[in-house]
């Protein structure tokens, strides 16, 4: 920890010249500057120039890029900082992107972030050391912050990040700096600083909390704070998506993990005043038992498979049965597609049905959507109710209890066989509900989904309901699928709450500190809210494995995913990269360089090249019945690379061809310089075998579009100056040479 009251000098060991460029949010459009502002505030702020000279004084804008929007956010509007801003951001002709919120009183630098729509592939080439990368933050931290505030600071990363979303294997270099008053740590509070490999800034973030902290006096003893944390806390028992979780994981396994982690609503801190145990948002904790709405649990459907429009339509028509009256079918309206978190495209159709006894061609139809997996996706009361705008104003609201009960009852009646599985979540507080008026929109009444009884995270359905009605107009199911677990055995968690909890402090540092409660899922309060004193466990972020019993660390799974075996290898720069984007994974610190690629993680490396550059001739999604996904026998749904398959099927990087594909067979190098040539978007030239040469006398004739068409871009290039070899193998090394290799020349168009 810095001492107090000490200069805080910094021995630079690199030049500050380099340059020092970084909020997470993005601003703004392409285009013209914009300007937005609420006019009420404006005299009483400095003005956008203003704004824009402070942020050029605290940061480099190059010259090259040209403002593309300053926006003016009263305080009211901005509850996070609790102050009126300007959000300023710059782009140059490459799409790299500048951003710097400014305090529209004080000038100073809030957040400042730099976004460069490309990667670095001779990262391992420029690598600073972390004494130099420490160097440039704490030179930049001493421009930007006021002696004061550095005498209350930590040393830097002495209490981790401020935000838990950041990824060191992206981020390079992160530098916390914790505020400390009367020698107490306010964890929520200080500065953190990004730098990548180079040296260059690309995140700055300011939290500082200006108003009165609690002061530390008449508080309950340590001892007594430290017993009510071990006998009243309590993590949650929770399915979760192990890659959102745990930031990557093992795509082979299972994507879910039960774990006991706290949730928002769990009591997880000791209020060292008065001795109340309070959730993350700050409140008094109160256990919540889950009730489901039901018994009744969704039968097994067998294999899950995708079905076509025909068979969703036939889905929709039976559901509006459900509804009171008569409908007749008016059609299908429209179509829709979506990726989630598994990488896995997804199908709706929307039907509309009108009442028969409607009078008029004027009366609203129906509307209800299917996904591809037989799902019901999102119910409208009434066409074009989703596309109502905020800032509706209600003459009479209905309380919220009277919108659950009406969200309770349509939601009986759509999932009648899934009620065993949903439960209704905690309704907003009456501050949250107030606000949700006062901007003029819709109760949104939300339902969780349980797996064997317990809750899945991040996982939950929205009815809409009218404020003014009650009327339950609409559903919002999740884009990403509803969980399908009928026919997987279930899992049973071997160690209680108790013992979880235990397990969890254990890793941790018990401690006394400030604490800024967070922002409930269903809004901002109006103004920022007040600090508390706490006591609470401090150190390794994780979760407790439920089955195994095992404390599942952030920080170790993250050094797992780092290669700890090329460090002498050739292709070290090529496997740098390739990990960087993510498009080679490592197991427990290894990447097995020269073992050889699969067909199914060939799939997956191309597609996840696409996801990182726009290939310009590439086959584009099929419209309509076209869109179809085609199936190989041996690739079902649950096959680790199932996603990329379709993926890459769907770009036709991958031919509908043949019944299988074999995605655990090594790839050659024919077929691999077959995918390559399609992701390149010459697909429709693999047949012409009569325009294309090559030098190499090991290919047959309809082998050589492929491999001149690859070798031409300097793609993949034969064995010796004779023999391609094309059905030799490729090592993960020579993937990432020639993905790196791809990149740069797509960057270079």
């Amino acid at each position: 920890m810095l001492k107090r009251g000490q200069s805080w000098g910094v021995a630079m060991g690199v030049s500050t010249s380099i340059l020092l460029t970084s909020v997470l949010t993005t601003i703004g459009m392409s285009g013209g500057a914009q300007v937005t502002y609420a006019a009420e505030e404006q005299t009483k702020s400095i003005s956008q120039e203003e704004a824009i000279q402070a942020a050029k004084k605290w940061v480099t804008i190059p010259t090259d890029y040209k403002l593309d929007r300053a926006s003016f956010l009263d305080a009211k509007r901005d509850p996070f900082t609790g102050t009126s801003s300007w959000r300023i951001a710059w782009e140059d002709t490459k799409s790299n992107r500048i951003t710097a919120t400014i305090d529209a009183a004080s000038g100073k630098l809030l957040q400042y972030s730099y976004y460069r729509d490309g990667v670095n592939t001779t990262a391992s080439q420029k690598k600073l050391s972390a004494e130099q990368a420490q160097s440039i933050a704490e030179e930049f931290l001493q421009r930007v912050t006021t002696s004061e505030e550095r005498q209350n600071l930590s040393k830097p990363n002495e209490y981790g990040p401020l935000y838990s979303y950041f990824n060191p294997q992206q981020s390079i270099h992160l530098f916390s700096f914790t505020r400390m008053e009367n020698e107490i740590p306010f964890l929520e509070n200080g500065f953190q600083i990004v730098l990548d490999q180079e040296g260059q800034l690309t995140f700055f973030s300011r939290e500082w909390y200006d108003g009165k902290l609690p002061a530390a006096t008449q508080m309950i003893s340590a001892e007594e704070g430290k017993k009510l944390l071990m006998q009243q806390t309590k993590p949650s028992l929770l399915f979760v998506n192990q890659r959102e979780a745990l930031r990557g994981g093992d795509s082979s396994s299972d994507p879910y993990m039960l774990v006991y982690r706290f949730e928002e609503n769990d009591p997880q801190f000791v209020d060292a005043l008065s001795g109340k145990v309070v959730n993350a948002v700050g409140t008094e904790a109160v256990e919540r038992k889950i009730q489901p709405l039901g018994t009744t649990i969704a039968k097994s459907k067998g294999e899950e498979r995708i079905i076509t429009k025909e068979e969703a339509q036939k889905i929709a028509e039976q559901l509006i049965k459900k509804f009171p009256g008569s409908y007749r079918f008016e059609g299908n309206y429209g179509s829709g597609a979506s990726s989630g978190p598994d990488g896995i495209r997804r199908q709706n159709w929307d039907f509309s049905f009108t009442p028969l006894q409607s009078k008029t061609d004027s009366e609203e139809r129906v509307e209800l959507t299917i996904g591809d997996r037989g799902e019901l996706m999102g119910y409208e009361a009434r066409e074009g109710a989703r596309f109502r705008e905020r800032g509706r104003k209600f003459t009479t609201v209905v309380p919220w209890s009277k919108a659950e009960t009406s969200a309770i009852q349509l939601v009986k009646m759509l999932y009648d066989d899934r009620l065993g599985e949903m439960y209704l979540l905690p309704a907003p507080t009456e501050e949250e509900q107030k606000q949700l008026i006062e901007r003029g929109e819709s109760y949104a009444v939300r339902f969780g989904w349980l797996k064997d009884g317990v809750t899945i995270q991040s996982m939950y359905t929205e009815v809409i309901v009218d404020p003014e009605t009650g009327e339950a107009e609409g559903v919002r199911a999740p884009w990403d699928g509803l969980p399908v677990y009928a026919t997987e055995k279930p899992t049973k968690a071997t160690v209680d709450h108790t013992e979880a909890n235990q397990i969890m402090q254990k890793q941790k540092e018990f401690m006394l500190t400030y604490y800024q409660p967070q922002y409930s899922s269903y809004g901002f309060p109006s103004q920022p809210m007040e600090p508390l004193l706490i006591y609470r466990y401090v150190g390794d972020e994780g979760v407790v494995d439920a089955v195994s019993g095992q404390w599942v660390s952030y920080a170790e799974a993250e050094k797992n995913r780092q290669p700890q075996d090329i460090d002498e290898h050739p292709q070290k720069t090529a496997l740098e990269f390739a990990v960087r984007m993510d498009l080679l994974s490592v197991r427990d610190g290894k990447l097995e360089p020269d073992k050889e690629v699969t067909r199914g993680e060939m799939a997956q490396i191309l597609t996840g090249l696409t996801n990182r550059y726009e290939f310009r001739n590439l086959g584009m999604f099929y419209e309509g019945e076209e869109d179809q996904t085609y199936q190989f026998t041996d690739v079902d749904m649950k096959n680790a690379y199932y996603p990329a398959i379709q993926k890459a099927i769907q770009h036709r990087i991958i031919a509908k061809e043949g019944k299988t594909f074999n995605p655990d067979r090594a790839i050659t190098r024919i077929e691999a310089a077959e995918m390559l040539a399609r992701l390149l978007g010459y697909g429709s030239l693999l047949e012409k075998t009569d325009i294309f040469v090559t030098p190499y006398t090991d290919l047959q004739k309809k082998q050589v579009p492929a491999v001149a068409l690859v070798n031409a871009q300097g793609i993949l290039a034969g064995k010796s100056q004779a023999a391609f070899s094309p059905n030799e193998s490729l090592t993960r090394a020579e993937v990432a040479d020639l993905v790196q290799t791809m990149y740069e020349q797509t960057q270079k168009k």
